[in-house]
């Protein structure tokens, strides 16, 4: 098992969690580009009834290219998104790793939805790297 604290930039949001990491990413796809304002979206994905969430959150839901439903779970005060649910993936939730405060966990298996990252994006060439959504 894993500790996992976080938190948003205000501090209103946080959250806290001791359970195993099911797979850590960094998703190049557009939605992660616009909803981070960065390259791309660092995930680190954990059982979501595992994960306690304290203080008031924002969610917003849209549709993926894939159909499924994405939902970005942030704060309202400052902004910041903490975490995300995807339908496709369902009793999982995404933490957002920029929010999390044991930075050494963070270890991404995999870049994925590579077709639409920015080109610039340096990406280690030993880490497995996808076009799209692995199948």
């Amino acid at each position: 098992m894993t500790e996992i604290t976080g938190s948003c930039l205000c501090g209103n949001v946080s959250y806290m969690c001791d359970t195993e990491i099911k797979m850590a990413i960094n998703c190049h796809c557009t939605d992660c580009q616009q909803a981070t304002g960065s390259a791309h979206g660092t995930l680190l994905f954990v059982a979501d009834d595992a994960v306690e969430i304290k203080g008031e959150v924002t969610e917003y839901s849209h549709p993926a290219d894939s159909g499924n439903t994405l939902t970005k779970i942030f704060c309202g005060r400052c902004g910041s998104q903490v975490a995300g649910k995807n339908t496709g993936r369902e009793g999982v939730i995404g933490l957002r790793a920029g929010c999390i405060e044991q930075k050494d966990i963070i270890k991404p298996g995999a870049n994925i939805f590579c077709d639409s990252a920015i080109p610039s994006t340096a990406m280690d060439p030993d880490m497995k790297k996808f076009s799209g959504m692995p199948g």
